[in-house]
């Protein structure tokens, strides 16, 4: 049996909150830098402006980057491992019944916030090749990982196709069409989109 509630290596889905952290490390610096790109785009990623924000001096900042094209190609690797990896990369949720692993790993996206950033990170692969190269990855990998659970489901050819775009689109955007949905909501939403998604 897979714990649906299994901890992930990720900060909760919201603001970075320094009253948290003893030392000002570098995680710190990439989850304002993702709060700020969710806010105003990786043109308000600046340097000046995480400083003044996490009230630092500039100094600060290259204890951990060596320039802000560092600070970037870090953004995505920390987003990728965060926000990705803690998910496609762990065996844990294909392990045991694939109905189940699908279920856990549907749930913990959701409360763990890992779609939190990803209408940022999409407008920014637009005008950036970097970006838009990991993208492509991640979502190769994502497909990957679902495709698996719902071939061992016993789905083949575009029945496991259908199912895999299907649950890749609702796990990437659906918070961002339906922001404002109640979380007893949404988990309501989350079982029958389950549902949907096992129905043979």
């Amino acid at each position: 049996m897979i714990e649906r509630h299994a901890t992930v290596n990720t900060v909760p889905y919201g603001e970075c909150n320094l009253a948290t952290k003893t030392t000002l490390d570098r995680e710190t610096w990439l989850q304002k830098s993702l709060d700020v790109l969710r806010k105003e785009g990786i043109g308000g990623v600046r340097v000046e402006r995480l400083a003044r924000d996490l009230g630092v001096t500039k100094g600060s900042f290259y204890w951990h980057f060596e320039d802000r094209e560092d600070l970037h190609a870090s953004i995505l690797e920390y987003w990728s491992d965060q926000y990705n990896s803690v998910i496609t990369n762990n065996p844990g949720f294909l392990e045991g019944d694939p109905a189940e692993g699908l279920l856990a790993a549907m749930i913990v996206v959701r409360e763990q916030g890992l779609d939190a950033y990803e209408l940022a990170i999409r407008t920014w692969a637009e005008s950036d090749a970097r970006a838009a190269n990991v993208v492509e990855k991640i979502y190769k990998r994502r497909a990957d990982f679902l495709g698996m659970l719902f071939e061992r489901m016993g789905f083949r050819g575009l029945q496991a196709e259908i199912r895999t775009r299907m649950a890749l689109c609702y796990l990437s955007w659906e918070p961002n069409m339906y922001p404002d949905e109640p979380a007893s909501r949404r988990s309501r939403m989350l079982k029958l989109q389950h549902e949907l998604l096992i129905r043979k």
